[in-house]
């Protein structure tokens, strides 16, 4: 069986005055499961947060996932945010990304395009268990840079795929059985962090114990870095901790 035990959230904009194109939705009970997402708008094209937000509409309103079920859903999504077109040409260009996780008695169930990052967070590391799909990653992929030649250099938020209408959607899905996972006495922390948030994170990836086993802790941990150094984007988090028992 699977029980949430705790979560926090948070989402806002680089800037008080600016509009957020970050959209998240806090975890769900969604069939036997928990569903939790954060989706970030291009924000280089007009109608980004209209984008994002309607990825979230359209998970929010999902009654079951499976491994199986989710080409459809990004399908779906796709031409959801392709339609904004229908309320303003200036939408044409709109794009989002999305990570969301699904977790249920058999473990975890990921579906992922862009540069927000799940995690999992453990006593005294986090596991990322998601891939960026950025410049970046691309370059490293290929073994053209290892990531510490790239770590200063320009680009590393240049997405090579995103959900819109005039982009090649390359989404990723996955499933991660709980004995894959780091536990702590059969509870686990989950972790979704938008590219703002999580390049606070990875400034200095580690919080003393007790945080990392505590969603608030962590979550305000995460919100003290960022206002200590500064947004360099929109930051959203979704964290969750759930126990896990045999039935």
């Amino acid at each position: 069986m699977i029980q949430l035990i705790a979560s926090s959230s948070f989402s806002y904009p680089k800037e008080p005055d600016r509009i957020n194109e970050d959209s998240l939705l806090p975890p769900k009970s969604v069939g036997d499961g928990i569903l939790f997402a954060i989706a970030d708008g291009v924000g280089s094209y007009s109608g980004a947060n209209q984008a994002s937000s309607t990825a979230i509409t359209e998970l929010s309103e999902l009654t079951s996932i499976s491994l199986d079920s989710i080409p459809n859903i990004f399908n779906e999504i796709r031409r959801k945010v392709s339609a904004l077109v229908d309320k303003s040409e200036e939408f044409d260009k709109s794009a989002t990304t999305l990570t969301f996780c699904y977790v249920y008695d058999s473990g975890v169930i990921i579906g992922h395009i862009g540069d927000c990052r799940l995690y999992c967070i453990g006593e005294k590391r986090s596991y990322q268990l998601t891939k960026d799909d950025t410049r970046h990653q691309m370059l490293i992929d290929q073994n053209i840079f290892k990531p510490r030649d790239l770590k200063d250099k320009p680009g590393k938020n240049i997405l090579t795929t995103a959900i819109a209408s005039n982009v090649d959607m390359e989404y990723d899905c996955d499933f991660i059985p709980w004995n894959e996972l780091q536990g702590i006495n059969g509870m686990y922390h989950l972790c979704i962090m938008s590219d703002g948030a999580h390049n606070a994170w990875e400034r200095r990836p580690r919080f003393t114990t007790n945080t990392m086993i505590n969603s608030q802790k962590f979550s305000n941990g995460i919100l003290r870095r960022i206002e200590r150094f500064g947004p360099d984007d929109d930051f959203s988090l979704v964290s969750i901790i759930v126990n896990v028992t045999s039935p």
